[in-house]
């Protein structure tokens, strides 16, 4: 990892952080104001997205936090990529495979990995590096002219704590 200016001293393929966003919710059960979706994930994106002057449209991939089954179908909600109630539809109709409409979680998950957690961002950043360099083997997905990526990871009680990142092949 390096400055923009300094990318190219290191390889000719370098991915950059285009957009960022944190943001936090209430971390007690009781004080949540909803519980099918992560308000902080929701604000983050929306900090990333604007940061990163796309939306979520514009997104090839994603990474996204998947400690348990139903958090992944909350979470490409909240991120953007399908309507509020249709994660698990979209998910069912192939909207989420390699080869869907947008990629989530080629890498197989953090479940998949055995969810280590404090290695789990760092995971889900190193696959949207190979996915954007085009070096994922079989897991690779179709990148399309937007030639961007979405890593999302949540934590704390309650997943108070949501970070977003959006990467790209091109400097912004």
């Amino acid at each position: 990892m390096t400055t923009a200016e300094r990318a190219h001293e290191f390889t000719d393929q370098p991915i950059f952080v285009a957009g960022f966003g944190v943001a936090t919710d209430h971390p007690y059960l009781h004080e949540k104001s909803t519980f099918v979706g992560l308000p902080a994930t929701t604000a983050a994106a929306e900090r990333a997205y604007a940061m990163a002057g796309v939306g979520p449209a514009d997104i090839d991939m994603a990474e996204v936090h998947d400690c348990f089954t139903i958090t992944e179908i909350l979470d490409i909600e909240d991120l953007g990529f399908v309507e509020k109630g249709k994660g698990g539809p979209a998910s069912l109709a192939g909207e989420t495979a390699l080869d869907g409409r947008i990629p989530i979680n080629p890498s197989g998950g953090l479940l998949a990995k055995g969810h280590p957690i404090g290695a789990t961002g760092v995971a889900q950043l190193t696959e949207c590096w190979w996915q954007l360099r085009e070096e994922a083997g079989e897991r690779q997905v179709a990148i399309r002219s937007g030639i961007r990526a979405c890593r999302h990871n949540v934590g704390g009680r309650g997943s108070g704590v949501a970070v977003v990142n959006i990467l790209t092949r091109h400097r912004t």
